[in-house]
Parts: C-alpha cells; sequence; structure tokens
C-alpha cells in the first residue's frame, strides 16, 4: 500500500474503519486477496515477485500493512534486493503473538527490510512502526481518531499530500457515524485524482504509464464481524467486491 486511510475508534460503532489503495509498478503482477493463512485465519492480496502482501486481515479483524518508506529529502534509494521482502512482515505479525507485538515490531530495525512502515491495528490498540536505516525503529501509538499513511511518517503535516487527506477524512467523519456512511466517503477520496502539489503521485488515484494506483481495499471491523472488500484496478473506475474471510 501507499496511502492508508485509519479511523480507529471513531466512529464507536465500528473501532476499525480502514481504507487503502495500493501504487506500484503498473506491470508487477499480483493475485487478488485469497487466504494467507489457515490457523489463524488471514486473507490479503499476494504479490507474485516476492510472494508477500501489502496488507493482511485476519478473521477477528486485527490487521497489518505495509507501505514503503522514503527518505525525507531526495527521491527514494532503490531497494537491496538482498534484504528479505517487506511483504513477509503482514502474516508474520498477524501469526505471532499478539501481546508481545511492540517488542516485535521493534526488532524489524536492523537491516533486515529495506525501509519501510508498518501499520498495526486491532481493538485495543493501533501502532506504526517506521522502518530505516538511519537508527533504531521508531513505533508510534495511535490515538482514536483520523491517521494518514503514505510513504512518510504517519500523520507527517510536512507532506502536504497528508495534510490535504487529512482535511478529506476530517469532512467524511463529520459527515456520521454510520460506518457504511465513513466507508463510501472514504472510496471516494481513494478515487479523487486531486493533486496537493504539481505531481500527478500527490494525489490518492495515481494514473501513469508505468506506476501507479493498481487497487484498492477496504475494511469494517468490530461487535463480531469483518466487511472485507477489495477493488482489483483503480477504485476510480473498478468496483468493490467482498473477500470471504470466516474464523
Amino acid at each position: 500500500m501507499c496511502t492508508i486511510l485509519l479511523a480507529w475508534r471513531d466512529p464507536p460503532a465500528a473501532p476499525i474503519v480502514l481504507a487503502a489503495n495500493r501504487d506500484e509498478l503498473i506491470a508487477r503482477p499480483s493475485a487478488p486477496p485469497g487466504v494467507l493463512s489457515e490457523d489463524p485465519m488471514i486473507a490479503g492480496g499476494r504479490d507474485l515477485v516476492a510472494g508477500g502482501t501489502w496488507l493482511a486481515v485476519a478473521a477477528d479483524g486485527a490487521i497489518c500493512a505495509v507501505t514503503n518508506r522514503h527518505p525525507g529529502e531526495g527521491p527514494p534509494m532503490p531497494p537491496d534486493p538482498a534484504r528479505r521482502s517487506r511483504g513477509e512482515i503482514p502474516v508474520a505479525l498477524l501469526s505471532g503473538d499478539r501481546g508481545d507485538i511492540r517488542a516485535r515490531l521493534a526488532d524489524l530495525g536492523h537491516a533486515r527490510y529495506n525501509p519501510v512502515n508498518v501499520l498495526w491495528v486491532d481493538g485495543n490498540r493501533a501502532l506504526v512502526a517506521h522502518v530505516d536505516d538511519s537508527g533504531p525503529v521508531r513505533i508510534v501509538e495511535l490515538a482514536p481518531g483520523p491517521h494518514v499513511l503514505t510513504t512518510r511518517d504517519v500523520d507527517d503535516i510536512r507532506s502536504a499530500k497528508v495534510v490535504m487527506l487529512r482535511a478529506g477524512m476530517d469532512r467524511v467523519l463529520s459527515a456520521s457515524d454510520d460506518p457504511a456512511v465513513t466507508i463510501a466517503g472514504l472510496r471516494a477520496m481513494l478515487a479523487d485524482h486531486t493533486s496537493a502539489s504539481d505531481s500527478p503521485v500527490e494525489a490518492a488515484c495515481i494514473h501513469g504509464d508505468v506506476y501507479g494506483t493498481v487497487s484498492a481495499s477496504t475494511v469494517i471491523a468490530g461487535s463480531g464481524r469483518v466487511v472485507y472488500e477489495h477493488a482489483p484496478g483503480r477504485p476510480c473506475v473498478t468496483p468493490f467486491e467482498d473477500v470471504a474471510i470466516a474464523g
């Protein structure tokens, strides 16, 4: 993923409301969401190059997602092929000891992975780990409310794109407490081509011949239910479809 919109414990009717676009090389092959683990039951898409996933959803509603992480200044460095795939992280974290999740996030450093942002969220806590080569893993504990995660720090107001998306989330969340209405508003944001700058990659829905938005996902989790839906193409033109996930 490269754009994640998270409303955590807001609205109260659904502790987790998440909407995300996957931005990737257009030619990179992937499989639509399916079963990634049967015990515990975890669903998500699969990257057919490295074999991992960008978003994993457990049957109990816990979610783990990753985005690439770019430096604060200058272009991103090409990934080191000798390092482990970032796509293995979501299933590994959801499958292990969740009581020790903060320590397990901190252990993602030490140059094991190329720079990555990792989102962990369930009904009890929401965390983002910023993993890069600048030092130890930085873990941010999220407060209830709206959050935006892209390729920079979570809720980084130095990013015009983050500021634009956060303002959009505030408008969506103020309109209704109904999670279904919230998801509809967040999907409209995912499909928006408005750029926060002169660059097309500063839009939520990116159109490009080489790189752009290739799919989108939304999740509502809470009160004993999980509604996971996926658009296998740009969300501006592609309908969302149910993803089966059961415990």
